[in-house]
């Protein structure tokens, strides 16, 4: 079996420019947790997770901090989150992994786990031999092949 054969085929993108609230938008009434950042010939330039859009908020220094366990009330950052404008000049282009860990639709399908395990990554895009993105393929995806498959 191979990885296009699996695959969803019908997948949901964003250009470079889209603004973090319409992502988190997409990712709310979509209910997915990652989506694939094409450019207008549908190459594959990047990805956007959940974990993308909560990193905007975690200021930098916590990087810092060693152990932050001690904190209970995170109530003065939430308080400064509320008051930042700024948040909204955050586009796909800004928050994307770009050195995405991607796979061929004539890739084996054990390929997937093996990528997804090594690299802890929940979905791959999947792109042809030009780097156009042509699907995604999901843990549950993989799953479904091969227990569904199996009976």
């Amino acid at each position: 079996m191979h990885i296009k054969d699996v695959m969803t085929r019908d997948i949901i993108t964003i250009k470079p420019s889209t603004g973090i609230r319409q992502i988190y938008s997409v990712f709310c009434k979509k209910q997915i947790g990652g989506m694939p950042v094409v450019d207008a010939e549908n190459k594959l330039l990047g990805m956007v997770t959940k974990t993308e859009l909560l990193n905007v908020l975690i200021p930098d220094y916590f990087d810092m901090i060693g152990d932050f366990l001690f904190i209970d009330d995170f109530g003065v950052l939430e308080e400064k989150l509320e008051s930042t404008p700024t948040l909204s000049l955050f586009i796909a282009e800004d928050l994307m992994i770009r050195n995405v860990i991607s796979i061929s639709e004539n890739a084996s399908l054990m390929k997937a786990p093996v990528l997804m395990n090594r690299y802890n990554v929940k979905r791959l895009p999947v792109v042809d031999s030009n780097n156009k993105l042509v699907g995604i393929i999901t843990r549950m995806d993989v799953c479904k092949a091969l227990f569904d498959g199996a009976h």
